[in-house]
């Protein structure tokens, strides 16, 4: 298996851990809320479509941007995406390690430990609308080039 598949896994295990270890100080005013989840959701995506737009102009950025993939460093300043990819992981992870705290604690699960997982996956919808839209930056698939 791939070294960076291990590093991954380390850091979303990580995140899990910090989810199971720290509580919530300080809760969204008014709550949390089905609007306000969906609004998190599409705050992801929107905000992936923008920093990645910036990223495709960036001439530091590599000419070509491959498919998000777990075996791939997500270090790659030139390939925002797997940077986003693990990220998006990450926060889902941690609001997992949340709700596993709370249900430990004998605590009743509220909206709020959706909080964090609903970012990672509207940072994990906007990767996947970043592939479609910068379609033209991404490699092809039969010129998958390997990692320097």
């Amino acid at each position: 298996m791939n070294a960076w598949i291990w590093v991954r896994l380390a850091l979303v295990l990580l995140s899990f851990a910090q989810g199971l270890l720290i509580h919530q100080l300080v809760a969204p005013p008014g709550g949390v809320s089905l609007p306000l989840l969906a609004g998190i959701v599409a705050f992801g995506v929107f905000g992936m479509i923008f920093v990645v737009g910036l990223q495709r102009f960036n001439p530091r950025s590599s000419p070509e941007w491959r498919q998000p993939s777990w075996s791939i460093s997500p270090f790659l300043l030139g390939e925002p995406l797997q940077f986003f990819h693990l990220g998006g992981f990450c926060m889902i992870a941690v609001g997992l390690g949340e709700a596993v705290r709370m249900l430990a604690l004998g605590e009743s699960l509220t909206l709020s430990v959706l909080f964090a997982p609903a970012f990672g996956i509207g940072v994990l919808l906007g990767v996947h609308v970043c592939t479609v839209l910068f379609r033209g930056k991404m490699a092809s698939p039969n010129n998958r080039w390997r990692e320097p």
